[in-house]
């Protein structure tokens, strides 16, 4: 199969702010997916163009926003499943305690306000596979590592497992 041939992939993030979402792109997809970030391309309309032009370029790309409810994340489901693409979503685990410590080693912008994690995490919803992934997982940190498992169905707390 040719590199043409490949299905390209869509990768959704899920998970409060400082919880890891973009080391764990660099460490795991950097090198061959496209990033679609809101805090590094700053406006809604600049990553509307990104996105459009990964589907035209049949691109496998990255989108790590905090993505926190199914309605975040329908746009780019939607539009990666109208194109063809395999659709991953990693949910990260968001205990916020452990957020806002992280947040707190941040500089500059990238250190948000504690009620901004608070609030982001009140509105956090579990994915389902019916939101249109073919694949989901559950990622936490442990022991400084990153940990990746496939995502359960059954019920549990996804900000306290």
């Amino acid at each position: 199969m040719s590199q043409s041939d490949k299905v390209p992939k869509a990768i959704i993030f899920m998970g409060i702010q400082a919880s890891g979402k973009s080391t764990f792109f660099q460490q795991n997809f950097a090198r061959d997916f496209v990033h679609i970030n809101l805090d590094s391309l700053h406006t809604r309309t600049k990553e509307a163009k990104l996105l459009e032009e990964c589907l035209k370029q049949r691109a496998s790309f990255v989108v790590d926003n905090t993505n926190p409810t199914a309605g975040d994340r329908k746009r780019y489901i939607q539009a990666a499943r109208e194109n063809g693409y395999e659709i991953e979503g990693y949910f990260f685990q968001s205990l916020v305690k452990d957020c806002i410590q992280r947040n707190s080693r941040r500089l500059g912008k990238a250190c948000v306000p504690d009620r901004a994690i608070a609030y982001t995490s009140n509105r956090l919803e579990m994915p389902a596979h019916d939101e249109g992934f073919d694949r989901l997982y559950f990622v936490c940190i442990r022991n400084g590592e990153f940990k990746v498992d496939e995502w359960k169905n059954q019920c549990f707390n996804g900000r306290e497992r």
